[in-house]
């Protein structure tokens, strides 16, 4: 009789494991992790976080979303917790904003973060992904590029989602610039050479107005074969 209820214990505890595998795993994951996490160390706390974010954003499946968000917020918390100034800590936090679609909060630690350093072109670039999902491409072009005019010229996505913003606000011109500069800098990525097709198949005339210049844009040259060079290779 005991050795037929240990067994039915057994199955019980498999069909528990079976019907909540995804969120187990999530738990599991956050726990053989944490223990890699020196004390007082706001860097390892980060990139913990952004572990388990970018493992989340890969996969297919996103039924089980708030356990991965939950278990990468939490390490976001305990490294800012340690240091508010942490960027990649706030720029995670405001990672799973928009992924949660609270721009708001997204929006507040991201300007946090630039209160800090006006200048990081990784705060820039999700400002500007911000706005960009948030249909404001206005504010999106000013954060894209000064993102791309503080260390991000040779990005493939900054120059991607210029040349998206410049051809949502109908600047043809500034838009094929972009895709340009994202072929040049991964000529195996797809998109930038599909949307550069679309703009040379439409071939309107369009005006690009003062309210859509950029200063640092005004004059561009394309990319030189020596700043390429500089690129990892793949």
């Amino acid at each position: 009789m005991k050795y037929a209820q240990n067994i039915s214990t057994f199955v019980i505890l498999i069909l528990l494991l079976l019907f909540n595998s995804t969120r187990v795993f999530a738990d599991a994951y956050k726990a053989s992790i944490i223990q890699d996490a020196p004390p007082e160390n706001a860097e390892h706390f980060a990139r913990l976080g952004d572990k388990i974010l970018n493992y989340y954003e890969k996969l297919p499946d996103k039924t089980d979303q708030d356990r991965f968000l939950n278990a990468a917020k939490y390490f976001y918390y305990q490294s800012n917790k340690i240091d508010i100034s942490n960027a990649d800590a706030l720029i995670g936090r405001a990672r799973i904003a928009l992924i949660q679609n609270d721009i708001r909060k997204a929006k507040n630690n991201l300007f946090i973060a630039l209160n800090f350093n006006e200048s990081n072109p990784k705060v820039l670039y999700y400002l500007g992904k911000t706005f960009f999902q948030d249909g404001d491409f206005d504010d999106a072009i000013k954060y894209y590029g000064d993102a791309y005019s503080n260390g991000y010229r040779l990005d493939y996505n900054t120059n991607l989602m210029l040349g998206i913003c410049y051809e949502k606000m109908d600047d043809v011109k500034r838009a094929k610039y972009h895709y340009k500069n994202a072929i040049k800098i991964q000529p195996s990525e797809t998109e930038a050479k599909m949307r550069l097709q679309g703009l040379d198949i439409i071939n309107t005339n369009y005006t690009t107005t003062d309210v859509f210049t950029h200063p640092q844009e005004e004059e561009e040259e394309p990319l030189k074969d020596i700043e390429l060079r500089s690129l990892p290779q793949n």
